[in-house]
């Protein structure tokens, strides 16, 4: 069994994985998401890059210390880790959902260091109290009814009734979403206060570097129109509709349409 890698950054122990060789990708995830969410996406981009991903703060097998988060934080100890793994060239940043606003604040404070970014379902500010009273009520429900709830925040009607009839899938997102979940309420109100720290739309003009913005017509956490706003503002980007997904569709829904689609972006500027 593969020893699990962890780097010692100020307070806080940080879970990464590293796979593959060439030019580096580095997979930023989503609110209460783990390194696991990259589960249709590391197998593939592993045979053709470095891939670089990592439990931030607060979920997973990194630390969780209990205090409000701040995106400068997570910026921070993802330089440091890249830094740690002497990461010199320049790297293709992808961030889905709370990873994409982390994205966005790392290429802004570092922008030499970024080759290409891709911004999956995100946003350039939201508001995260509705999502977390959302999870409180998740708290008084039974494993089945939590699984329901979040494949209905997460999918496309669509998807879901696929998913019913699909046994092996249907059993491997219980185990991802609930029965092997292990972010609590607490790590969701620290991770929440970072997502409320961030705001970049009098900023998204600065990013000048090619970007890939993808998002689902049927997202449900993060509306369409939050990727129509960011394609707007971020002068050399490109913006791919997915119609009917949903807010997790990308990673998980015909992920290999996806991946190629990304492939296809990065392979562009490799």
């Amino acid at each position: 069994m593969r020893k699990i890698p962890i780097f010692k950054y100020e307070d806080i122990e940080i879970n990464y994985l590293k796979r593959g060789k060439g030019s580096p990708l580095v997979m930023l995830q989503g609110f209460g998401q783990t390194i696991d969410s990259w589960t249709f996406q590391i197998p593939y981009f592993k045979r053709k890059m470095m891939v670089i991903a990592l439990d931030n703060r607060g979920v997973g097998k990194s630390s969780r210390p209990n205090y409000p988060y701040t995106m400068g934080m997570f910026v921070d100890e993802t330089k440091a880790l890249l830094d740690h793994l002497d990461i010199s060239e320049k790297f293709h940043l992808m961030g889905v959902s709370m990873g994409g606003m982390i994205a966005q604040n790392f290429v802004l404070k570092y922008p030499e260091k970024v080759k290409t970014l891709i911004l999956l379902a995100t946003s350039a500010k939201m508001d995260p109290t509705p999502l977390i009273e959302e999870y409180k009520l998740l708290e008084k429900m039974d494993i089945e009814d939590v699984y329901k709830k979040k494949l209905d925040l997460m999918f496309s009607d669509s998807f879901i009734k696929d998913v019913a009839k699909d046994e092996k899938l249907n059993d491997l997102l219980k185990k991802k979403l609930v029965i092997e979940s292990t972010t609590t309420m607490q790590d969701y109100m620290n991770r929440g206060a970072a997502i409320a720290d961030h705001d970049t739309r009098n900023s998204l003009d600065k990013i000048t570097i090619p970007t890939l913005i993808m998002a689902g017509t049927r997202d449900k956490i993060i509306p369409f129109e939050e990727s129509q706003y960011l394609h707007a503002k971020i002068p050399n980007s490109t913006l791919k509709s997915m119609e009917d997904y949903g807010h997790g569709s990308l990673l998980v829904e015909d992920a290999q349409k996806v991946n190629e689609m990304i492939w296809d972006f990065i392979e562009s500027y490799n």
